[in-house]
């Protein structure tokens, strides 16, 4: 019985052993983008309170906008990825 088994077990094996083939598939992930340049920004200390003037206020908005540029180019390589 035992041998009945393993010949069975063997002959299986080797049938499905041809039909398996591992195929690894890999995405083609396109390169990041290059990181932004961002504008320098000087917090003065009023108090407890960190505050900026006019010139400093500009240069922080523009980093936003910036980042917001750089994190839609990021999000465009992620949602081609899914």
């Amino acid at each position: 019985m035992k041998v009945l088994l393993a010949i069975l077990f063997l002959i299986v094996s080797i049938g499905c052993s041809g039909i398996t083939k591992m195929v690894y598939i890999k995405p083609d992930i396109p390169e990041l983008p290059a990181k932004p340049g961002y504008y320098s920004v000087e917090f003065q200390k009023n108090g407890g309170l960190y505050c900026v003037d006019e010139g400093n206020a500009k240069n922080l908005l523009k980093n936003r906008e910036v980042d917001k540029g750089y994190q839609e180019e990021l999000r465009t390589i992620i949602e081609g990825l899914q």
